[in-house]
């Protein structure tokens, strides 16, 4: 298969894996019993269409022309607030949330893995330089998604340890 057949298709099996992933989360939020929960799978489905439409748009100029350009390789997600899953945490009595919500949660760090793992091999198989940073900045994003989900099931299941985790520096030692 050429470069440029493989890379389309790459980009469609992309659009179909955030697709699938944005439905995940909105459903996800729709049954959280947790209001932190419901907040963080709000913010990941949001932000799986910013990528959804910056893969059509990856897809459609590359389909009319093979070489890639500084603004087609830029992935710029919008900006959130950076403790998005603090102010979730926030809004949870501690230690609450439903099983389904602890499902919810693994089923998103699964997926979440998947993505920075297809995302890395893209990176990998590509010799452009643009391509190969586009994809490694979209598995970056992944990552933080992947953190975002762990903390949250990390505070949901073991809130002592989450508060002695993040409140480390307010630890004393003897």
């Amino acid at each position: 298969m050429k470069t440029q057949e493989y890379m389309l298709k790459a980009l469609k099996d992309a659009v179909q894996m955030e697709v699938e992933g944005r439905q995940f989360y909105l459903e996800a939020a729709k049954k959280a019993r947790s209001a932190g929960v419901r907040e963080i799978m709000e913010y990941l489905a949001e932000s799986e269409k910013y990528h959804i439409e910056k893969f059509n748009e990856v897809y459609r100029s590359l389909e009319k022309d093979p070489s890639w350009t500084e603004p087609i390789a830029a992935f710029k997600p919008p900006q959130h607030e950076p403790y998005v899953c603090v102010m979730a945490m926030t809004k949870d009595e501690q230690g609450t949330g439903g099983d389904d919500d602890l499902q919810a949660l693994k089923t998103g760090i699964k997926m979440e893995e998947c993505s920075i793992d297809y995302y890395t091999k893209l990176a990998k198989e590509t010799n452009n330089p643009l391509a190969r940073r586009f994809f490694m900045s979209v598995a970056h994003e992944e990552r933080g998604h992947y953190l975002t989900l762990m903390d949250m099931h990390n505070y949901l299941t073991m809130p002592e340890d989450w508060f002695y985790i993040t409140q480390m520096s307010n630890v004393d030692g003897a």
